[in-house]
C-alpha cells in the first residue's frame, strides 16, 4: 500500500485541460492573449496549503475539515491509521438532556454512494504583481464499503467510479475515465476519527493526474464523519478538537445543532494559525512561511453510515519569503486558497 505525495489539484488538472484543448483543431491558438510572466518563481511546488518540504519542515494535511490542522515538524499519521495520539477532544458544553455517548457502528459490506464536489480557487501575488487566478471544480463519484468491522471502528474501502471536470473540454472526459476504479482504504474509529487513506499501487496511479484525483478523495474522507466526544452529549453540545501543539497549529470547534438516535446535524469552525518559521525551499536554501486560515462546515451525520451531506469552505492565506531569483535579498509571495467541498447522496 502506498500513499501518494501531496500535490495541488491544479497542477495536473490544468495540464489536463490544456492538453485536451490542444487536441481540438476547431479553435486555433490566439497568440495575442498570452499573459505576461510574473515574478513568482515557476518551480515552487505547493501542496494544498504550503510548499512540500519532504523533511522535518512544515507540512499540512489535505484540505477539508481535517486539513484545518497544520502538522509542523512532526510527520504524519501512518497511512490508513487514525491519528488518535495527535488529537484531543475537549467538551466545552455537554448540551441538553437527554445525553448519551454517541458512536459510529457501520454495516459490513454495505455499499454507500456519495458524490464529492471540490471547487478550488488559488491566487498569488509577488513584487507588486499578481498571477492570473486559477479556479477549478472536480466531481468524484465514490462507492464506500465497510470491509472490516471492529469494536474500535471500521476499515472502509473508497472506490472512484466516475470523475467529472465541469466546464472542461470534451476530450477531458476520456482522460478522466482512465481514473475509474481507483480505490483506497482508510480507518474510522468508533468516535469518528478518520485516518489517512492508503491507496493500492497500480499502473493507473503512476501519473500526476491520478495523484490529484486521489488527493481529492483524501480531502473528502475527512467530511464523511465528525469526531465525537467519548462522554455523553445532547443537543446543543459543543466540543473542540486540537493537536497537542494546538497553539501553533489550529483548532476545530463543533456544535451539535440537532440529534436523534439515528444521527444529527453538526456545525464546525476551523481556525489555522502557524507563525512564521523557516523551512527548506524546493529551490534550495531556506524559506519562511506563515499560515492563517478559517473555515466553516455543516455535516448531516449518521451513526450507522457516512454523512449523507456535508458542505463548507476553508480559506487559507499564506505569506512565503523566498530568495529573490534575481539575487540580492528576499521575495515575498502572498497566496490565498479557497476550497469548497460538498458531499451529496445520489437521489436525495
Amino acid at each position: 500500500m502506498t500513499r501518494p505525495r501531496s500535490s495541488t489539484l491544479f497542477g495536473a488538472l490544468v495540464v489536463l485541460m490544456v492538453a485536451a484543448s490542444g487536441c481540438s483543431k476547431d479553435k486555433p491558438k490566439d497568440e495575442s492573449q498570452k499573459s505576461e510572466p510574473t515574478p513568482i518563481p515557476s518551480d515552487l511546488v505547493f501542496n494544498d496549503f504550503v510548499p512540500a518540504t519532504g523533511g522535518a519542515g512544515l507540512g499540512v494535511r489535505d484540505a477539508g475539515l481535517e486539513g484545518g490542522l497544520a502538522e509542523v515538524g512532526g510527520g504524519e499519521p501512518a497511512p490508513g491509521e487514525p491519528g488518535d495520539d495527535k488529537l484531543a477532544v475537549k467538551v466545552t458544553d455537554p448540551g441538553g438532556e437527554p445525553r448519551a455517548v454517541r458512536k459510529y457502528t457501520f454495516v459490513a459490506n454495505k455499499v454507500e454512494k456519495r458524490i464529492l464536489t471540490i471547487s478550488q480557487a488559488v491566487s498569488q501575488s509577488a513584487g507588486g504583481q499578481s498571477a492570473p487566478a486559477q479556479e477549478l471544480t472536480l466531481k468524484l463519484h465514490v462507492d464506500l464499503t465497510p470491509k472490516q468491522i471492529k469494536p474500535a471502528g471500521a476499515t472502509i474501502e473508497a472506490k472512484v467510479t466516475k470523475v467529472e471536470l465541469p466546464g472542461g473540454p470534451p476530450q477531458a472526459a476520456q482522460m478522466l475515465a482512465t481514473m475509474n476504479g481507483l480505490s483506497g482504504m482508510f480507518d474510522i474509529s468508533s468516535s469518528g476519527e478518520a485516518g489517512e487513506v492508503s491507496f493500492v499501487g497500480s499502473p493507473q496511479m503512476q501519473n500526476q493526474l491520478a495523484e490529484s484525483i486521489l488527493q481529492g478523495l483524501s480531502q473528502g474522507v475527512q467530511l464523511l464523519v465528525t469526531p465525537l466526544p467519548t462522554t455523553p452529549i445532547g443537543a446543543g453540545a459543543k466540543w473542540e478538537v486540537g493537536s497537542k501543539t494546538e497553539a501553533e497549529q489550529g483548532t476545530k470547534r463543533f456544535t451539535l445543532k440537532e440529534v436523534t438516535n439515528e444521527g444529527g446535524v453538526v456545525d464546525s469552525e476551523i481556525e489555522v494559525k502557524v507563525p512564521k518559521r523557516a523551512t527548506q525551499s524546493p529551490r534550495g536554501g531556506t524559506m519562511f512561511i506563515a499560515v492563517d486560515g478559517k473555515g466553516k462546515y455543516t455535516q448531516q451525520i449518521r451513526f450507522n453510515q457516512m454523512a449523507s451531506r456535508s458542505e463548507g469552505e476553508l480559506t487559507v492565506h499564506e505569506t512565503i519569503e523566498v530568495p529573490d531569483p534575481n539575487g540580492g535579498g528576499k521575495q515575498t509571495i502572498s497566496q490565498t486558497q479557497k476550497a469548497k467541498q460538498l458531499i451529496e447522496t445520489p437521489g436525495k
